[in-house]
């Protein structure tokens, strides 16, 4: 990843908070498809929220290596497993790559980005950065208006990093949303249980 694509940005940290669970710094920092670790939790279901044009907003065009307020095209999904929501991802790319680089983007329909990122020898990633999002950024709201909790006020821890083919930036933001690591923990105190539970004959 060439220089002038800076992922870190605003506020954005190369190292997970270490007040984190261990939970949460585990998945804020896991390499490879998103998607397929979903998919070791329960059946995995995605919907396209919106697809449109925005402008690069100063946190984005640095990471995207391009002038503030450069058009993008974006994409918003929400992830659930077994039908309950759990991550709000947003994805944008300059507008003039998604006409040719990444024009398969504008195709995908819902289908996960995955497909296009990890069985392409000329896509290269950068590093993993993470940070909470308050309730005023655009995957915070998108949380709150699509993933059925219109009340939720906490911040959501996120990730993100930039993947880069023949040198256009794609910028992918994935926020978890509160019950995901709820799961996460019921599911490990349940297997902690089982494993204190002495076995009968």
């Amino acid at each position: 990843m060439t220089s002038r694509f800076d992922v870190a940005g605003h506020r954005w940290q190369r190292n997970p908070a270490p007040a984190l669970s261990r939970h949460q710094k585990d998945w804020l920092t896991r390499g490879g498809s998103l998607t397929r670790h979903l998919k070791t939790l329960g059946h995995v279901t995605l919907d396209v929220l919106a697809e449109r044009v925005v402008p690069a907003d100063p946190d984005q065009h640095a990471c995207l290596g391009v002038p503030p307020r450069t058009p993008l095209w974006a994409r918003d999904v929400l992830q659930s497993i077994d039908g309950v929501p759990m991550v709000v991802a947003h994805s944008v790319t300059p507008l003039r790559f998604s006409r040719s680089t990444w024009q398969a983007m504008r195709r995908l329909k819902t289908r996960p980005l995955a497909d296009l990122l990890y069985f392409d020898r000329a896509v290269s990633r950068s590093i993993l950065v993470s940070r909470a999002l308050a309730p005023a950024h655009l995957l915070h709201r998108a949380a709150r208006q699509q993933g059925h909790d219109p009340h939720l006020r906490a911040r959501l821890w996120a990730r993100r990093s930039v993947f880069l083919r023949h040198g256009a930036p794609l910028l992918v933001t994935e926020a978890f949303l509160p019950r995901f690591w709820r799961r996460l923990a019921q599911a490990d105190g349940e297997a902690t249980q089982a494993l204190s539970t002495p076995q009968t004959a």
